[in-house]
């Protein structure tokens, strides 16, 4: 069983070097072809962490992204200065700086998230039919497997 956990491991960890290269490049595919190349690939994880559970304190929201909380206070200070979130403090201790998403944080993700998927669906355009139903298939069984074995 051992050996199972560490071969699922390992291909577990190289499916996400690979699904993170390949978003990569569809970035890079996305900002050539964009009007408004305001965010970044981790500006854009940082507003889709915000979106789904902020606001953060700022040590927390460097866990979340695997950033630096160094890196991470001059990305947020880029956003803040673009208008897409803002900081605030926690009314109980002001010394706690939190960071929430803007409504203009929202629509900018949305507008990324649009176009960033209407490149992916091109991309999908490779596959044929059976690929895309198996690689479908295969999508949901792990999402269904993680959301019923991991707490989160």
């Amino acid at each position: 069983m051992i050996n199972l956990d560490r071969e699922l491991a390992e291909s577990l960890d190289s499916l996400l070097h690979s699904i993170n290269r390949w978003m990569k490049f569809i970035h890079r595919q996305y900002l050539c072809q964009s009007e408004s190349q305001d965010i970044t690939q981790n500006q854009y994880r940082v507003l889709c962490v915000l979106e789904n559970g902020g606001p953060y304190k700022m040590s927390e929201l460097s866990e979340l992204v695997h950033t630096s909380y160094g890196s991470l206070t001059v990305m947020i200070d880029r956003l803040v200065d673009k208008g897409l979130v803002e900081r605030c403090f926690l009314p109980e201790d002001r010394r706690v700086v939190m960071v929430k998403i803007t409504s203009g944080g929202v629509r900018s993700l949305g507008e990324y998230r649009k176009g960033f998927l209407e490149l992916i669906e091109k991309n999908m355009e490779k596959l044929n039919s059976n690929q895309k139903r198996r690689l479908k298939k295969a999508i949901n069984e792990m999402e269904s497997i993680v959301e019923e074995n991991c707490d989160f």
